[in-house]
């Protein structure tokens, strides 16, 4: 026997729910009005858009893994020349304090040197 589903309120079925325990004029009525449909299994078209569902979801996380990849390496790669560019700037760091360091120890001596002599300091 064939199953009804109630695709609007009647009576105390309301839509989506089986329609049960009507005799065959009422249902043949209330088909024919429209009011409820013979009910179908909807199992062999998920299958069908499931398995294309699938195959394209697969598709997608292959792209995600291959987009994720490249972000990976580019992360290492990043991460590599930010510390080139650290050692770079330490180095750096230190030139300018052994310079630093070097002129001040000269500016001194020709200060002690002028000082030693007689003659006053440069003013700035």
């Amino acid at each position: 026997m064939p199953k009804y589903i109630a695709k609007q309120s009647i009576g105390h079925f309301r839509p989506g729910k089986e329609v049960t325990g009507l005799e065959d004029k009422q249902l043949q009525a209330l088909l024919t009005s429209g009011a409820i449909e013979e009910y179908t299994e909807p199992q062999q078209e998920q299958s069908d858009d499931s398995s294309s569902q699938l195959q394209q979801l697969a598709a997608e996380i292959a792209d995600l893994k291959a987009d994720n990849q490249l972000f990976s390496d580019g992360k290492v790669k990043a991460d590599a020349e930010i510390a080139d560019l650290k050692a770079q700037v330490a180095k750096l760091e230190k030139d300018l304090i052994a310079a630093t360091a070097k002129s001040t120890k000269a500016g001194k001596a020709t200060a002690d040197e002028n000082a030693d002599k007689g003659t006053p300091e440069p003013t700035k």
